[in-house]
């Protein structure tokens, strides 16, 4: 399946239209009964934990054939707050021009997962490895309900785990990879992945490193431990995460969901 740029485009117009800032309870359920009724279409088998709060933990499984392997995906639904004032055009309206969507939170994650999903659905029971995919909303102010929570999670062992985005560098036209406890399996997925970019002439590069974050990590601290750990996505230098304007590159967008697909039917081997 071929990448649906309208599809995208209408279900993220609807995530960010949400507005789910830490103090917008309606919009942080809002993007919650997002989350549970595309997981639920895509036939994920979902746990809530905290039900009752305004930002539940959402641990969601997709089988594969009885051997598959196992691969897990960090996500959060939760957006930060930017000055309106400084934005070019309305913060909570999807805006694309020039090649880059624009509003608040595409790049920090509503975009990165949400083309995830839409790569999933195209794959069969044999492309796909068993997926484990755990989301938090309270990423934005420190993520005290996931520090608390994550410890008593049962998630096996899994392959790889995927991490909320990764980058891109535009002006040396290259991609970043960071890993951590690579295995020979990690190092050969960074090849299989490469020839999605044939096309821009970009090269790669590896850090042996975790993604920057502002805070403490719940993903990082409670659940990683010893696994083998990928960071890639379409962001890069122009997508101001925490600032106004923030965008994502809709052909990064586009090679992102290729790379996702082309890894989670490598690691389904």
């Amino acid at each position: 399946m071929r990448f649906n740029k309208e599809k995208y485009i209408t279900e993220l117009s609807k995530l960010v239209a949400n507005n789910a800032i830490p103090i917008n309870v309606e919009g942080l359920k809002r993007n919650v009964t997002f989350l549970k009724s595309k997981l639920e279409s895509l036939g994920f088998k979902i746990e809530i934990i905290g039900e009752n709060t305004n930002e539940p933990i959402i641990y969601a499984v997709k089988k594969s054939y009885e051997t598959a392997p196992k691969v897990g995906i960090y996500s959060h639904y939760d957006v930060e707050p930017t000055n309106e004032e400084k934005w070019n055009s309305i913060s909570t309206a999807l805006t694309l021009k020039d090649d880059r969507l624009f509003g608040r939170g595409v790049a920090d994650n509503l975009g990165i997962w949400l083309l995830r999903m839409n790569a999933i659905e195209g794959l069969n029971e044999v492309e796909r490895p068993e997926i484990h995919w755990l989301f938090q909303g309270q990423e934005e102010i420190g993520s005290p309900f996931a520090h608390k929570e994550f410890p008593f999670l049962e998630i096996p062992k899994v392959d790889v785990w995927l991490e909320e985005t990764g980058y891109f560098d535009l002006g040396t036209s290259r991609q970043r990879f960071l890993t951590l406890n690579e295995d020979s399996k990690l190092v050969k997925a960074k090849d299989v992945i490469l020839p999605a970019l044939a096309e821009y002439d970009f090269t790669t590069y590896t850090e042996n490193r975790s993604l920057t974050k502002f805070d403490a990590c719940p993903f990082l601290t409670h659940i990683l431990k010893d696994q083998p750990y990928l960071a890639i996505g379409p962001n890069d230098e122009y997508s101001k995460i925490h600032e106004p304007n923030e965008s994502l590159s809709m052909p990064l967008i586009e090679k992102s969901f290729e790379q996702f697909k082309e890894l989670l039917k490598y690691y389904a081997k």
